[in-house]
């Protein structure tokens, strides 16, 4: 499956709230901690959920949960 690729730097306190959450959309993305020590998150999203994960992603920045987030080229390599 080819999937969108985001990464996020987010509020330490704040993670296991933003993973919490968005395991709880049933095949909203995949996301993981990429680098722990600098609270850099990683998404990957289905072209179809891409506009929902924006929506809450925003919403989480809004929040100050999440201080920035951007797309960027998948780097496993499965991009569309």
């Amino acid at each position: 499956m080819h999937s969108e690729y985001y990464q996020a730097k987010a509020v330490k306190e704040t993670i296991w709230f933003v993973h919490g959450a968005l395991r709880n959309e049933d095949n909203l993305v995949f996301d993981r901690t990429l680098d722990s020590s600098n609270d850099i998150l990683e998404f990957f999203v289905t072209k179809e959920m891409e506009a929902q994960f924006l929506d809450i992603m925003t919403h989480f920045q809004n929040m100050g949960y999440i201080i920035s987030f951007e797309k960027l080229p998948n780097r496993l390599g499965l991009a569309n």
